[in-house]
């Protein structure tokens, strides 16, 4: 139940706070006073889209904050837990803030949520029924819709199991075309797959190989200079004459013949003599690396080959050489999945025929269960209509087959009324007008709500293309309705408002400066003077008074 609402700074409204009350809350006010603006900022509270207008001008943002009440046992709690939500005295509080950008925020309890969460918890709090509720109900696509709300948990529960077997069963229905179209053309695809293994696995590829033939090319390709160099090194180092090694050798020579004068000499003859085995070591290295490189032509040309089929294999297939084996691998799978294709579609066709029976069984189930219904609910809609003025209507639900699966089963639903005597029954587009269509949602709406566990429905511009009689019926029935539920409506009717147990009033004021809008609750009195209002228009006289006394009295 909705406790209480504050808006502020949202388009005409600058700060209102209204609290609401158990049973039937009407707001009434002259046109263009902003009573929509409530509907609109109970549906931005509950997930609706934002938009910067929704800033009143001169505000950096708006603000909408309801309090609800929540009843223990509602699966509302669970669903608030599960994202660490307390509820606390049986109260959230939700918030919704637009920023002058567009953004918005969602907190509940002053914790961060996102706007698909609350949309998910805003379906235990509240319906909110307006013009397009009362359009969908000529969409044919929405009967069946409808039809299983009325089943109750029953169809709900058979319709999320199908809903399961129905995705799976697309998925399936989506693999089998995808093996058939590759078995259309396989052995292609076959041969073409052979022939860039058989390519890969020829060339013997192996990670890193190139950056090694290049640099052994690299050598071999240089091997006369490389020598030259090396040979010029060789000479220095211990070469005849004055090479490095006959240098060390006299150095040595000196430093042994005055080391008994100190002993700290006798330690870089030591170290000279490090130096001079590593020289003549470094010398025998070279000279074999000398004995056994050589120029090889044909080495040379084996290596330049090796180069272009990798770097041909690189540019054929846009890969590095791991990334070449990574493909093979890949391919070789493909191979194997297109040579035991025949294999593979009979196992997806044997799936698809498991999962086609399941579905059959409950499509059964639920058609079943929708013929009931249809049954039981022709009269129950029938004996609603005629007690909202539509005394000879005649409601008839045509549960029919379809030859495919869809999202309900293999069903399609078809409301069809006959509004008047003697008229045959036609689909509800062909002839309702605006009053009727109002009045069979309503009928509608109090047969669901009756195995419904939302606690709060919103009625907007409920009384569209009714009036007198019919909208005080309409309103007896929604005076009904809030026996079990709490109900908000926006309403032009004075029938309609004379039904509900609290009444506020929204009007439009300004100052030179600025317009706004405010809301306030009625005293008898003043609810009176309204309903007079509402009858006669902006002149109340002393006759629209006592009707007003006498109408609220009569529908209460």
């Amino acid at each position: 139940m909705l406790l209480n609402l504050s808006v502020m700074n949202f388009i005409i409204f600058e700060k209102i706070f209204i609290d609401f009350t158990e049973g039937f809350n009407v707001f009434t006010g002259e046109t263009g006073a902003g009573k929509s603006m409530i509907i609109d900022s109970l549906n931005l509270l509950l997930g609706g889209k934002s938009n910067k207008n929704f800033v009143r001008k001169g505000s950096s943002k708006a603000v909408v904050q309801g309090s609800f009440f929540v009843e223990e046992n509602s699966p509302l709690v669970s669903l608030l837990s599960d994202n660490n939500i307390d509820v606390e005295d049986n109260t959230i509080i939700i918030t919704r803030e637009v920023h002058g950008n567009g953004r918005s925020t969602a907190r509940i309890n002053d914790i961060m949520i996102n706007i698909s969460y609350l949309k998910r918890i805003s379906k235990h709090l509240l319906d909110i029924h307006g013009q397009y509720e009362q359009q969908s109900i000529l969409n044919r696509d929405e009967h069946i819709v409808i039809l299983d709300k009325m089943c109750g948990e029953e169809m709900s529960s058979v319709l999320r199991e199908y809903s399961e077997k129905f995705s799976i069963y697309k998925n399936l229905k989506s693999e089998l075309k995808t093996l058939e179209e590759s078995s259309s053309d396989k052995y292609a695809k076959i041969d073409y797959l052979k022939y860039q293994i058989g390519e890969i696995e020829d060339a013997s590829l192996k990670v890193g190989e190139d950056a090694d033939l290049l640099e052994e090319l690299s050598v071999l390709s240089n091997i006369n200079d490389i020598k030259v160099g090396l040979n010029n090194s060789l000479n220095i180092i211990s070469g005849e004459g004055d090479s490095v090694i006959e240098n060390l050798s006299r150095s040595i020579g000196f430093l042994r013949k005055v080391s008994r004068f100190d002993p700290k000499i006798g330690e870089f003859d030591e170290t000279l003599g490090i130096i001079m085995d590593n020289c003549q070591e470094l010398s025998y290295d070279i000279i074999s690396y000398l004995e056994e490189k050589d120029v090889d032509q044909e080495r040379i040309s084996y290596l330049t080959e090796r180069l272009d089929l990798l770097n041909s294999l690189k540019r054929k297939y846009n890969m590095e050489t791991d990334e070449i084996l990574a493909f093979k691998e890949k391919a070789e799978g493909e191979l194997l999945e297109l040579l035991d294709l025949e294999n593979a579609i009979a196992k997806k066709k044997a799936d698809l025929d498991i999962i086609v029976a399941e579905m059959e069984s409950l499509s059964d189930t639920m058609k079943a269960a929708r013929n009931r219904k249809a049954a039981s609910i022709e009269k129950l809609v029938e004996n609603q209509l005629h007690s909202l003025n539509m005394k000879d209507a005649r409601f008839k639900v045509e549960v029919d087959d379809t030859e495919n699966f869809n999202s309900y089963g293999k069903n399609n639903v078809v409301f069809l009324i006959s509004t008047n005597l003697g008229m045959e029954l036609m689909e509800l587009e062909k002839i309702l007008s605006g009053g009727e269509v109002s009045r069979i949602m309503l009928a509608i709406k109090s047969i669901i709500n009756e195995i419904d566990d939302i606690p709060t429905m919103i009625f907007d511009e409920i009384d569209s293309g009714i009036s007198g009689r019919t909208a005080h019926l309409v309103g007896n029935k929604i005076s009904k309705l809030s026996k079990t539920h709490q109900i908000i409506c926006v309403t032009h009717s004075p029938q309609i408002s004379s039904a509900a147990d609290t009444h506020f009033r929204i009007e439009k004021k300004s100052d030179n400066d600025k317009t706004w809008s405010s809301v306030e609750k009625l005293n008898r009195e003043e609810r009176i003077n309204e309903v007079a209002r509402l009858l006669s228009g902006l002149d109340i006289t002393e006759n629209s008074v006592r009707n007003a006394e006498e109408l609220i009295k009569t529908i209460k």
